[in-house]
C-alpha cells in the first residue's frame, strides 16, 4: 500500500536551530582560557568553576611575567580604550557588512562544481568562510572555551574585561565582539558591539547580547542570522533564551530569499521556539510578496523541526465553469505519532460546502487509512449536472496487516455516490484506482526458496464503474489462484498457474444511451439494462496452465523450445438458452441448440521453439567507434483450434493491438476467455549501434509472422448485441469491425512491424513504430516521436500517431446515432514545448490535433517565472472531454494560476502539474 505522509505546514527548523546554537555556547563552562597578545608578549587568564557555581580565575604568564597591580592595570584599561575606538569604525563597517551579506556567494562566484550543484534557479549560496574550528568533530559542550582579545584585565571585583577584537571559541562554535565582560559574582556576562556568533551552518550577527551562566537565560538584540545548508536567512529584534530552553522572539522573520531580495518573507511579532516538543508559535503572522501582505492569521502554530505537528496546510483556489470560485484549507492533526488525520472544508460557489477527512494509522504490523468526502448539503449546480439537489460523497479504505514476513492481508475499498463524482470534484484521498474504483479485500502467501518460487492468493474484488456511457466490468467473488515457477536445473524451467474465479455484475450493468431529461439545463441521463444473449452470462471459471522450458545458451546463440497446456472451463448462469443461440448464430455461424451448452470446457496445448543468433563487430563511424550487432531471432508457435469457444463468456478478455513485441507472444489475446490457435513462424531482425560507455545509439528491428493456416478463433464484435434494441447507442460499426477481423484471420501474413529508436545525441532522439499491412498495401499504425531535451526545464516534443480503427457513426446534438457511419481512424498530432526566455521567464506550451475530426484536442498555452524564492506560473487551457460528443463538442477552457514560495510551500492550487504532465520530460520542481 502506497502511503505517504503529509507535508508539515511550515517548517522553519533554520530559525530555531541558528538560534538554539547560540545559547548553547552560552552555558556555564568548566574552564575558561583568556589569552591576551601585547607588545609580543601573550599572558593568559585560566579560570575555574568552583562547586557553589562561583569562579575562580588566577593570571598566569606563559613567559613567566610577573602579574601587574591593579592600579597599572585599570591605566592599561584607559589605554585601551582609545585603541578600540580607534578600531571600531572599522569593525563596525565590517560587522554591517556581514550583516548584509551574512557569508552569501553569487552564483558566478562559486567554483563550477559547486554551481553544478545548485538548483536551475539558484542565485548562488551561503558559504561559510575558513575559520579555526570550522571542523571540528568531538563534543563541542564539553570543549574548553578560549578566550582572545587585543587588551583584557581582571580587577578586585571579580569582572573579566576583554577589549578589542574579542574572540571567545568553544569547539566548533565562534563568538566575536568589540568588547565582552564576565562578573563571577553575578555569573553575568555581556558582550557589546558587532557581536558575531558562528558554529558549522549558522550566522548570528548582533549589536549586543547578555547571559546567565547559572541559569542559561539569553538576551541578543537586533539580530540578524542565517543557515546555510537551507539558504535560510531572518532577523529578530530581541531573542530570550529562558529558563525551560523555550525562546522568544520579537518582531522575527524568516525567508529563503538571497539577501537584499524581498520577494517573499515570513514575520512574527512574536515568536516561541520550544526545542522539547518541536512546536513553534506564532502571533499576528504574516507573509508577504514583494512586501506586499498575502496571507495573515493572528495565530500561527507551527514545527520546528522534523517532528509532524497539528495545522493549517496551505489552501487552493480556482475558478471553473463547474464549480464557480473554488477554494480548499486542509487542517492536519497530529493525534499520536502512529496516528493523524487531515481535515480539509472546500467551498464551491456553484455547489455549496464539502468537507473531506482523512484517517491514517500505524499498529504493530497493520498499517491503514480511512477517507470520508461529500457535500455537507445537496449539489446546488442545475446546469448539466444530473446529481442536482442529490447528496454526493466518497468513501475509501485502505489497510494491509503483515501476519507473517510471508503473509499478507489487505483491504481496498473506494466507492462513490455517483459515476460522475471524481470528474465533477476530483479528491485528494489516496485512492488505489480513478475508473473503475477498487473495492476489494484479498490475502497473499509467498513460499518457496531461490529454485521454487509459489504465490497463493485470495481476493474478492468488485468494480464501481465512473464512466456514464461504459458497460460495467464483471466483480470476481472470490478469485483464487495459485501461481509457481520451478528451476528444476540451469537449464530446466516449469511453471504452473491455477485460477479459480466467480464473475457476476448487477442486473442493469449494459450501457444502452443517454437520454436529454432536462432540456433546459441540457441535463443528460444513462441507461441501462441487463444485456443480451452470451453477454448476459454469470458463472464460475477455472483455469489451469502448466508448461516447461528449456534453455540452451551460448555466446553466440540461443535455443528455447517450451511446451505448455491450457486448459478452462465454465459454469454458467442467468443465460436465455434462446437468446445465447440467436446471438451466437447470427454473431459466427453455424451455432445451433446442440452448442449450447452451461459448462463449456476447452483445452489446448501448445509448443513453441525460440531462437536467435548474435554477430558483433567493431566500427567506426566519424570519430566515434561502435559496437554493431546483428541480433536474427526467430520463433515457432503451434497451437491447435478448439472449437466450442464461443460459449466461453468474454469476462476479462480482448484482442491486443498488434506491434512489434506481437511477434514474440503465445497469444493474441489476453485474460484466459479464449486460448488461441496458431501455426506460425515469426522472423525478426535486429540491430544496434552501441558506444564504448554502453549508451545505445540506434536501435532498429524489423519483423514479420508468417501464418501457415487462417485464424479461426475471434471475438465477434457483434457479440451481445440485441437485434431488437434500436436504441443501443454504438460508437463504432461492428459489422464494419467484424469485416477488418475477418480480412485479418485470412491474411498468410501479418503486418510488417518495426520499430527505430535513434538518439541523435545525448539530448535528442527519434522513435518510430511503423506497422505495415503488406497484404493489403496499407499503413496499419504508425507513431513517430520526437524529443530535445537539452536539460531538465527545456524540452521540445513532436509526434504523430495513426491507428486504422473500425467507421463510427455519427451522432446528433443529442447524442444520439444518426445511423450513418464515418472514419475513425485515429490520427492525432501532439507538440509541446517548455523553454527558457530569459533567465527568469520561460514559457510553455501544447497542442493536440484530431486530423480525424478536424477538432482540437487541448490546447495549453503559459508563462513561467523563476526567482531564487518564489516561483509563479499562469496557463491558459482549452480542451474537450474524451467522452465527449465528436460531432458537436462543447469544448472548456480555464485560466489557472500556480504560486510557489521556495522553501516554504505552495500557496495555490497545485493542479497545473496535472496539465504539465502531458509535455513529456518536462520537471516542473517547484521546490
Amino acid at each position: 500500500m502506497d502511503m505517504h505522509l503529509h507535508q508539515s505546514p511550515f517548517t522553519p527548523r533554520a530559525l530555531t536551530l541558528a538560534i538554539a546554537t547560540s545559547i548553547i555556547a552560552s552555558q556555564p563552562v568548566s574552564r575558561v582560557i583568556a589569552a591576551e597578545s601585547s607588545g609580543g608578549q601573550q599572558s593568559e587568564w585560566h579560570c575555574q568553576t568552583l562547586a557553589n557555581g562561583q569562579w575562580s580565575c588566577d593570571p598566569a604568564t606563559a613567559q613567566s611575567i610577573p602579574a601587574q597591580p591593579a592600579p597599572k592595570a585599570k591605566q592599561q584599561v584607559r589605554k585601551l580604550k582609545k585603541t578600540a575606538s580607534h578600531i571600531k569604525p572599522a569593525a563596525a563597517r565590517q560587522n554591517a557588512t556581514l550583516k548584509q551579506l551574512l557569508d552569501w556567494q553569487p552564483i558566478q562566484n562559486l567554483s563550477a562544481q559547486r554551481r553544478a550543484s545548485e538548483p536551475f534557479y539558484s542565485c548562488g549560496a551561503y558559504i561559510e568562510p575558513p575559520r579555526p574550528g570550522k571542523d571540528y568533530t568531538g563534543d563541542t559542550n564539553k570543549a574548553p572555551i578560549v578566550a582572545e582579545s587585543n587588551e583584557s584585565s581582571y580587577d578586585k571585583d571579580s569582572v573579566a574585561t576583554f577589549k578589542g577584537d574579542v574572540t571567545v571559541r568553544q569547539g566548533s562554535r565562534l563568538f566575536e565582539s568589540d568588547n565582552a565582560t564576565l562578573d563571577k559574582s553575578r555569573n553575568y556576562g555581556q558582550f557589546e558591539g558587532n557581536v558575531r556568533f558562528r558554529e558549522s551552518g549558522v550566522l548570528l550577527v548582533g549589536d549586543k547580547g547578555d547571559l546567565q551562566l547559572d541559569s542559561g537565560r539569553a538576551t541578543l538584540e537586533n539580530t540578524a542570522y542565517v543557515m546555510h545548508e537551507q539558504k535560510a536567512r531572518g532577523s529578530a529584534n530581541r531573542i530570550v533564551r529562558n529558563e525551560d530552553s523555550t525562546l522568544e522572539l520579537s518582531d522575527a522573520t524568516y525567508t529563503t530569499c538571497p539577501p537584499g531580495d524581498k520577494g517573499w518573507q515570513l514575520s512574527g511579532q512574536n515568536v516561541t521556539l520550544d526545542m522539547d516538543s518541536g512546536q513553534g508559535l506564532a502571533k499576528n503572522a504574516v507573509v508577504r510578496v514583494q512586501g506586499l501582505p498575502i496571507l495573515y492569521t493572528p495565530y500561527l502554530s507551527f514545527p520546528i523541526d522534523d517532528r509532524r505537528k497539528s495545522g493549517f496546510l496551505y489552501p487552493t483556489l480556482s475558478q471553473s465553469s463547474d464549480n464557480g470560485l473554488d477554494f480548499s484549507i486542509p487542517y492536519y492533526l497530529n493525534i499520536a505519532p502512529n496516528y493523524d488525520a487531515t481535515l480539509t472544508p472546500r467551498y464551491m460557489s456553484k455547489r455549496g460546502f464539502m468537507l473531506e477527512n482523512e484517517f491514517r494509522y500505524l499498529v504493530g504490523n497493520t498499517q491503514g487509512e480511512l477517507g470520508l468526502s461529500g457535500l455537507l448539503d445537496k449539489d446546488e449546480l442545475k446546469k448539466e449536472n444530473p446529481y442536482y439537489n442529490d447528496h454526493r460523497w466518497l468513501i475509501n479504505y485502505r489497510q494491509q496487516t503483515d501476519l507473517t514476513s510471508r503473509w499478507t492481508a489487505e483491504v481496498d475499498y473506494a466507492k462513490a455516490s455517483d459515476k460522475n463524482y471524481l470528474d465533477d470534484f476530483s479528491t485528494s484521498l489516496n485512492l488505489s484506482a480513478n475508473s473503475p474504483l477498487n473495492q476489494r479485500i484479498g490475502t497473499r502467501y509467498l513460499g518457496g526458496d531461490t529454485n521454487h518460487s509459489w504465490q497463493l492468493s485470495l481476493d474478492a474484488h468488485q468494480y464501481q464503474n465512473m464512466n456514464q456511457t461504459a458497460d460495467d466490468p464483471y466483480n470476481k467473488l472470490p478469485q483464487i489462484k495459485l501461481a509457481g515457477n520451478w528451476l528444476a536445473s540451469n537449464n530446466l524451467n516449469l511453471n504452473y498457474v491455477a485460477d479459480y474465479t466467480k464473475f457476476t455484475r448487477d442486473d442493469n450493468w449494459h450501457y444502452v444511451n443517454e437520454t436529454l431529461v432536462n432540456p433546459s439545463d441540457n441535463v443528460y441521463q444513462s441507461n441501462y439494462d441487463s444485456g443480451y444473449g452470451i453477454k448476459k452470462a454469470n458463472g464460475e471459471r477455472f483455469y489451469l496452465e502448466t508448461g516447461a522450458g528449456y534453455s540452451f545458451d551460448w555466446n553466440y546463440a540461443f535455443i528455447r523450445p517450451a511446451v505448455k497446456v491450457q486448459h478452462v472451463e465454465y459454469r454458467l448462469t442467468d443465460l436465455n438458452e434462446t437468446d445465447v443461440i440467436t446471438d451466437l448464430n447470427s454473431s459466427y455461424g453455424n451455432f445451433t441448440s446442440a452448442d449450447y451448452t452451461e459448462s463449456p470446457k476447452t483445452t489446448v496445448p501448445t509448443f513453441s521453439i525460440d531462437s536467435g543468433l548474435y554477430f558483433d563487430r567493431f566500427t567506426n563511424i566519424g570519430d566515434t567507434e561502435f559496437t554493431h550487432t546483428l541480433e536474427p531471432r526467430m520463433k515457432y508457435l503451434y497451437s491447435p483450434y478448439k472449437e466450442g469457444q464461443e460459449m466461453n463468456p468474454v469476462f476479462d478478455t480482448a484482442l491486443m493491438n498488434f506491434n512489434y513485441n506481437s511477434l514474440w507472444r503465445d497469444s493474441r489475446f489476453s485474460g484466459h476467455d479464449r486460448l488461441g490457435d496458431a501455426n506460425q513462424l515469426s522472423l525478426g531482425l535486429t540491430t544496434r549501434l552501441i558506444e564504448g560507455d554502453g549508451f545505445e545509439r540506434v536501435r532498429f528491428g524489423i519483423g514479420q509472422i508468417i501464418y501457415f493456416e487462417d485464424r479461426q478463433l475471434w471475438i465477434s464484435p457483434n457479440a451481445g448485441i440485441d437485434p431488437g434494441d434500436t436504441d443501443q447507442d454504438l460508437d463504432t460499426d461492428p459489422n464494419d469491425e467484424t469485416e477488418r477481423l475477418w480480412e485479418e484471420m485470412k491474411d498468410s501474413v501479418s503486418p510488417l512491424a518495426s520499430e527505430l529508436v535513434y538518439d541523435i545525441s545525448r539530448s535528442m532522439n527519434i522513435r518510430q513504430d511503423l506497422m505495415w499491412d503488406t497484404s493489403n498495401n496499407k499503413l496499419d499504425s504508425y507513431g513517430l516521436y520526437y524529443q530535445y531535451k537539452p536539460g531538465e526545464r527545456r524540452v521540445m516534443n513532436a509526434g504523430y500517431r495513426f491507428l486504422r480503427q473500425a467507421d463510427r457513426y455519427i451522432k446528433n446534438e443529442q447524442d444520439q446515432n444518426t445511423g450513418l457511419t464515418t472514419d475513425n481512424n485515429l490520427s492525432q498530432t501532439d507538440l509541446s514545448v517548455a523553454w527558457p526566455v530569459s533567465n527568469n521567464w520561460s514559457a510553455m506550451g501544447r497542442w493536440q490535433y484530431d486530423l480525424t475530426n478536424k477538432r482540437n484536442l487541448e490546447i495549453l498555452s503559459g508563462v513561467e517565472y523563476n526567482s531564487c524564492c518564489y516561483q509563479v506560473r499562469v496557463l491558459w487551457r482549452k480542451w474537450v472531454d474524451d467522452d465527449d460528443n465528436i460531432d458537436h463538442p462543447n469544448s472548456k477552457s480555464g485560466v489557472f494560476l500556480q504560486f510557489v514560495l521556495r522553501g516554504l510551500g505552495d500557496l495555490t492550487s497545485g493542479t497545473t502539474k496535472e496539465y504539465l504532465e502531458g509535455i513529456k520530460g518536462y520537471a516542473g520542481d517547484e521546490k
